[in-house]
């Protein structure tokens, strides 16, 4: 940790405060919760982070919801496996985020991305300078004596080839942690299966709960990574969404444990002549990589305080239970297990800027966090109907007459009687129709719930 708070290196407070350099100018109204708005809470952040966000939005065009969602993962990646929390003595949860940047092209989410994680780029290529260099002595010992040095490892915090394969490799020499990301997560997740089925998918459902990964080689060489953390992004276009989340991913909850990051309104990528000053640059590379050095040099568990525990379990046990849909039941499950997640990299956020290490999370913490999970339950909402209507527009129109005759929750003997009155569809027809799970759950024998309208 630096001696001193970190600041914004050279910007005054009354820089900070005038509002003609734009910086924070209009951040009151554009925090103001509007109907049917899902503004990102960026007051989850310290006032210097919220500043570099605003500016990156006025000189580079960035999206509030880009960068932030962007930071909070390049703040989880940092962290790996060395910051977590105890939420009991049975029950250690870390701060893994699986986020999807959902836009249209042109976006700049990808630069939004590669901003946030610069800084851990440039970890990784000092480490990968290090490495040939101790591969180079490695190999001009073995050409000198017979008993070779042990080979050298490449230390990384980030992945962008990810096979099942290549991410216990990479896990395995490196036990803190892994991020993976990727400019296109669409392409990555219609590949999967193609050499065996189901292995993908099942290989990041365990690496989201932290659970023991193990590959088992050609060559009979194991790998066995038992302390898992792994953070997830990647980008999207918004019109393959559905294409992309087919019903298999939205039956096996794969889609759940997905946050997805969704802007209220695009803003215009439209070039100018303002930039972004270095100061700003530094300031983030210097938060960075102090949140690295201080989880590399230590181990930290985390407690709720009194206070913030107490909250917690009344905020749970007063969670909605009834839904509309089973697919909100899901959504808010897996949110309820972030808001543990967000807590963490919130916590520690605020604690380095303040030069502190920190110990406990506050009340603050995660009442930000929670928050923050409104934030996303609202965008993982606006995700499904997103893919639904889509859905629904491809029903062909006698489908879609028949699903507006039936009731929400109905029988298979009250839509064939429904069908008698109205002469609409073949009684067979209509069996085969019930079988599509995109539009029609079965609650049990000859009973359905309507998933789309």
């Amino acid at each position: 940790m630096n001696e001193k708070t970190i600041m914004v290196s050279e910007i005054s407070e009354t820089e900070f405060e005038n509002e003609s350099i734009n910086i924070l100018n209009g951040l009151n109204q554009d925090l103001k919760k509007v109907s049917d708005v899902n503004i990102f809470p960026l007051d989850i952040f310290p006032l210097h982070l919220q500043k570099l966000i605003k500016e990156l939005e006025f000189t580079l065009n960035f999206s509030i919801d880009y960068t932030s969602a962007s930071i909070l993962y390049a703040i989880s990646v940092a962290i790996g496996n060395k910051i977590q929390l105890r939420v009991k003595n049975s029950w250690i949860e870390k701060s893994s985020l699986f986020m999807i940047l959902v836009g249209r092209t042109g976006d700049v989410k990808s630069h939004s991305l590669t901003f946030c994680i610069n800084p851990l780029m440039e970890i990784d290529k000092n480490s990968y300078k290090k490495y040939l260099v101790e591969k180079k002595e490695c190999e001009k010992a073995s050409t000198e004596k017979e008993d070779t040095k042990v080979s050298p490892v490449l230390h990384q915090l980030l992945l962008n080839d990810f096979t099942p394969e290549a991410l216990v490799k990479v896990h395995y020499h490196n036990p803190r942690g892994i991020g993976l990301y990727t400019d296109e997560l669409a392409g990555y997740f219609n590949s999967f299966n193609q050499y065996r089925k189901g292995n993908e998918e099942e290989a990041l459902l365990s690496a989201w709960s932290g659970k023991t990964i193990v590959k088992n080689r050609i060559s009979g060489e194991e790998m066995r990574v038992d302390n898992t953390k792994v953070d997830l992004i990647g980008t999207i276009q918004e019109g393959i969404l559905p294409s992309t989340f087919h019903t298999n991913k939205m039956k096996n909850g794969f889609i759940d444990r997905f946050l997805f990051v969704l802007p209220h309104k695009y803003v215009e990528n439209k070039w100018n002549d303002k930039d972004l000053k270095s100061e700003y640059i530094k300031w983030y590379s210097e938060l960075l990589n102090n949140v690295f050095n201080l989880a590399d040099n230590s181990e930290i568990v985390l407690e709720f305080t009194p206070e913030a525990k107490t909250h917690l379990y009344s905020w749970q046990n007063n969670q909605n239970t009834t839904f509309d849909f089973e697919y909100q039941r899901g959504i808010s499950v897996k949110l309820q297990q972030y808001v543990l997640r967000f807590s963490i990299l919130i916590q520690v956020i605020n604690s380095v800027c303040k030069n502190e290490k920190p110990e406990t999370i506050s009340l603050q913490s995660l009442k930000s966090a929670i928050d923050l999970r409104d934030y996303f339950y609202e965008n993982a909402v606006r995700v499904f109907e997103i893919i639904d209507n889509t859905y629904y527009d491809s029903l062909t129109e006698i489908q879609k007459k028949v699903l507006e005759k039936l009731d929400l929750k109905f029988t298979t003997g009250e839509g064939i009687e429904m069908l008698s009155q109205e002469n609409l569809m073949k009684v067979r027809s209509f069996k085969n129709f019930l079988k599509d799970e995109k539009v029609f759950k079965k609650i049990k024998h000859g009973h359905y719930e309507k998933l789309i309208f």
